[in-house]
């Protein structure tokens, strides 16, 4: 939210070129703290895992469990029904599933992690069309592109991974191929075609100090991915670009067999014409994700539900010169999504209805030199179409002695403007200082909204637990940065960086899950509302590095005070968990390169503090809601790769080398005590490109 744009964290396996420092750019975003985690560091530190990335990534975290393979991203302490803007490509990731008392009731983001090319995260306010609706920032997992795959120089080629370990790490590949076709149209245009097939397959590991998974614990998943993406470009000027995204997966989590499939088309266009006023940028997306349960045993067996996501946006960027060398810029735009979720079967807990998010959108800068003013101005307009369940005459707001009240579709809507201010400084050419102010929201989900209690079977709940008041969430954020990077700090090769942050929001209008007294209705019941007072969530984040070319050394580090959110009575029972981060995490990332650096090896130190969690007693029920802490860990991994040419690398890495055993913070209780963080793993790959 208002870091001038920082450089991305130094690959330690990429080639000596990489390591020229790019200039310094202001854009009109200019504000977003945001991070970048390349493919490099996801498969040579961190064992192809995502999670493992995100966790390490300041003011980032997810909610990581043994059986579920779906990311949950939170960044500064928020998580859960939209706060944060997960997206595969640019198109939004909202599915969920209440499942169980370990559901936190939160967007799930499904993706064969062998397709990922860098992750991108902006903590804080979010310009554009991804900030639609979005509280505390986004995260964009970017697929692979042909560019990404070919040899310098190539118009044609492919390229494969082929993973394998120990402790349930079976193995994992890609293959790719993909073909640029030049000189159509008069000889200015071209067609680009990307092709790609990835599967894994993992088993049950062994937990730290050579434990096991509980025997109501698996980590048994073969996710399957496929890929296909074309760009037709008949000039500089126009180019169009479509994409087809497919995932499946059937593993166990929440005592049920989950099959998940989803899918992503992307379709979009961009008209360039080479002026100042106009740089227009059309997108559309649709997003498809299915659940089912198979088998016969328990109450949910045969669940289906379904999610599917539309949207769109157009935006433009426009540059003004304002006279004595200052230049204006405006990137402006429109957007509108739908998440459309539907119960098909066994609804449980999950409840249908539409939510339509509508956006106007302008951020604009003007430099003056060393100083850059930069702000925007948005307007989120938002609409929830849900069910609402049959209930009795004379409970809640059913008038007594009449006909029962609901069986129907209802309608809220409502919108927000949203300013957000900042400035920008050059203290000196490698010394950048930012400070910035923003508003965000998020509305309500039909999930809270229409909440009917959790059916047993095929029932479709209760109407009276609705609440068809529920206020959207606000936050206002003050974020102070700076942003340091020389090149020639001791000697003419060697380069110094970092940024750090320091943020504190006050959010209005929390959203939890407590028990309600209800009109007509003799016990108190689990409703969403929204809390008095304002909820302050602030912090520290760091990451910097310094790199000779033979060595070098990352670190980052996050300060966090998340833990003082609202917890409800139905909080850590079924109805959604609390989402505060641990309040230290830190990595140390060392290493050296030699043989002309085609040889990398490197260490790293994870370290996650404690965390407050959502606990319940059900001795002290129904005021049995309180927040229990978790234990800090600290982990060891070890890396290394080995460039044979030009096409080919090998690479290994040991997770966990001293095999610590230690719980995955964030989630339920139970889970936390069962100590389900994987053990000591060892996973030796190559990748290769023809």
């Amino acid at each position: 939210m208002l870091a001038i744009f920082p450089l991305s964290a130094l690959s330690q396996s990429e080639s000596a070129e990489v390591y020229e420092l790019a200039p310094i750019v202001v854009q009109g975003e200019a504000g977003a703290s945001d991070s970048t985690v390349p493919t490099e560091d996801l498969q040579a530190r961190y064992s192809g895992n995502p999670q493992n990335a995100l966790d390490m990534t300041p003011g980032v975290s997810t909610r990581q469990s043994s059986g579920q393979p779906g990311i949950e991203v939170n960044i500064r302490g928020m998580s859960g029904y939209g706060r944060v803007n997960s997206m595969i490509d640019g198109v939004p990731q909202s599915f969920k599933n209440t499942a169980g008392h370990e559901a936190s009731g939160g967007n799930l983001l499904y993706i064969q992690p062998e397709f990922l090319s860098a992750i991108d995260i902006e903590r804080g306010v979010v310009s554009g069309a991804a900030g639609a609706g979005t509280l505390t920032g986004a995260a964009n997992f970017r697929t692979i592109s042909l560019e990404g795959i070919l040899r310098e120089g190539e118009t044609e080629g492919g390229m494969a991974r082929l993973k394998f370990g120990d402790n349930g790490y079976n193995y994992s590949g890609l293959l790719s191929y993909g073909k640029r076709f030049d000189g159509l149209w008069g000889g200015d245009g071209h067609v680009d075609v990307l092709l790609g097939y990835a599967y894994t397959d993992e088993g049950d590991y062994a937990t730290g100090d050579d434990g096991e998974l509980s025997s109501s614990r698996t980590s048994v998943n073969a996710p399957e991915g496929k890929l296909a993406k074309i760009e037709i470009a008949p000039n500089d000027t126009h180019k169009l670009s479509f994409g087809a995204r497919w995932y499946g997966n059937t593993f166990d989590n929440s005592s049920y067999t989950w099959d998940v499939d989803n899918q992503t088309w992307t379709a979009d266009y961009a008209y360039t014409p080479g002026n100042d006023l106009i740089d227009l940028k059309i997108s559309t997306y649709y997003n498809n994700t299915t659940l089912y349960y198979p088998g016969t045993g328990g109450s949910y067996a045969g669940r289906e539900t379904e999610e599917e996501t539309y949207g769109l946006s157009v935006s433009n960027n426009s540059r003004f010169a304002l006279g004595n060398g200052r230049d204006l810029t405006l990137d402006y735009g429109l957007s509108w999504t739908r998440d459309d979720f539907q119960t098909h079967a066994m609804r449980g807990g999950n409840n249908p209805g539409k939510l339509d998010k509508a956006s106007l959108f302008v951020d604009g800068q003007i430099d003056y030199g060393r100083m850059v003013v930069f702000g925007g101005l948005r307007y989120d307009h938002w609409q929830v179409d849900g069910y609402r369940a049959p209930y009795a005459a004379g409970v809640a707001d059913c008038p007594p002695n009449g006909p029962s009240c609901g069986d129907e579709w209802v309608k809220r809507d409502g919108g927000e403007i949203l300013p957000n201010i900042g400035l920008s400084y050059a203290a000196t050419q490698e010394l950048t200082l930012s400070a910035s102010y923003a508003h965000t929201f998020r509305p309500p989900t039909t999930h809270e909204m229409f909440y009917g209690l959790v059916p047993f079977g095929d029932g479709v709940g209760t109407g009276m637990t609705n609440n068809l008041d529920l206020d959207p969430e606000t936050s206002r954020t003050v974020e102070l940065s700076a942003e340091f990077n020389r090149q020639g700090v001791w000697n003419s090769e060697d380069q110094a960086w970092f940024k750090a942050s320091v943020f504190r929001s006050w959010i209005k209008d929390y959203i939890v899950n407590d028990f309600v007294s209800i009109p007509g209705d003799p016990y108190d019941r689990a409703m969403w509302v929204n809390t008095d007072g304002t909820t302050i969530m602030q912090g520290i984040e760091f990451e910097g590095g310094y790199d000779t070319g033979k060595f070098y050394a990352n670190l980052s580090f996050s300060i966090s005070d998340t833990d003082s959110q609202p917890v409800g009575n139905g909080t850590g029972m079924g109805n959604g968990l609390t989402s505060s981060q641990p309040d230290r995490t830190a990595m140390l990332d060392v290493g050296m390169r030699a043989f002309e650096e085609t040889l990398t090896l490197g260490a790293q130190v994870r370290y996650v503090g404690a965390t407050a969690q959502a606990a319940y007693d059900w001795g002290s029920y129904p005021d049995g809601a309180y927040l229990s802490e978790t234990d800090s860990y600290t982990l060891v991994d070890l890396y290394g790769s080995y460039a044979l040419n030009e096409t080919a690398e090998l690479f290994v890495s040991i997770e966990n080398v001293f095999d610590e055993s230690y719980g995955y913070p964030g989630g339920n209780e139970a889970a936390y005590q069962e100590m389900a963080g994987r053990g000591r793993t060892f996973i030796a790959g190559l990748t290769t490109r023809f």
